[in-house]
């Protein structure tokens, strides 16, 4: 995972997930995107308001076996 920290305005891109062991899962989004750095600038649009976080991570497609 590659996870885009906030802090009132001003952002940092870690690779690797890293939650806070106080932080929860507030939605998610699904975006078809052709690389990292194009979910990143979609990542940058979701609104977090003072600090937290967006973690972006890969979906891999299943075949018919599951």
């Amino acid at each position: 995972a590659t996870t885009i920290r906030w802090d009132h305005g001003s952002h940092q891109i870690h690779d690797g997930a890293f939650a806070e062991s106080h932080e929860e899962l507030g939605g998610f989004y699904i975006i078809t995107v052709d690389n990292l750095d194009q979910a990143l600038e979609w990542a940058k649009r979701i609104p977090v308001p003072g600090k937290g976080s967006v973690e972006v991570r890969p979906i891999w497609p299943m075949g018919a076996e599951g």
